[in-house]
């Protein structure tokens, strides 16, 4: 029988991170819906390039440049960060060539990008806030949180959402 994840105890500065780390498993529960309700790949298509111009671009950027000042360049953890990341984003750029196995590149992005989040909540913040001091954390987090504006997932039409059977 599976343990249980216990929720990690998240340190303060890492919070606004971690708030749209559930935005992003959101983003991700609607591309499998809208697989699933059989929706039009060319509005999912949309969906995935406004989510990545909207969100997950400015996230996955900032993650870096807080990382790069958090640790050494050559840091495996950075270089991990990093190539997801890239691995991300040419996912998305196949998405958006409009490829004949696109509906298999949804589902591919999908489940990589639920398993880097997973990865950054369990693995990665737990080892920065072990190893970098709170202070530096916090001071490096200031600086992000100062440039950073809060994100929305305004996309339309709400596609995740099973229409209302006529009567």
């Amino acid at each position: 029988m599976d343990t249980p994840i216990k929720p990690q105890k998240r340190a303060k500065s890492l919070v606004p991170l971690s708030r749209e780390h559930h935005f992003g498993l959101l983003f991700c529960w609607k591309l499998r819906q809208g697989l699933k309700l059989n929706t039009q790949l060319e509005v999912m298509r949309a969906y995935v390039r406004y989510f990545w111009d909207t969100v997950l671009k400015s996230h996955c950027l900032e993650e870096e440049w807080l990382l790069a000042r958090l640790l050494p360049q050559d840091h495996e953890v950075l270089q991990r960060l990093k190539e997801e990341h890239r691995l991300i984003e040419e996912l998305i750029r196949l998405i958006q060539e409009g490829s004949p196995k696109n509906k298999e590149l949804f589902k591919v992005l999908e489940k990589d990008l639920t398993d880097h989040i997973r990865w950054e909540e369990r693995e990665l913040f737990p080892h920065l806030q072990a190893l970098v001091p709170a202070d530096e954390l916090e001071l490096a987090t200031k600086v992000l949180d100062h440039q950073h504006a809060p994100r929305e997932d305004a996309f339309s039409p709400e596609f995740w959402i099973p229409k209302a059977k006529a009567a």
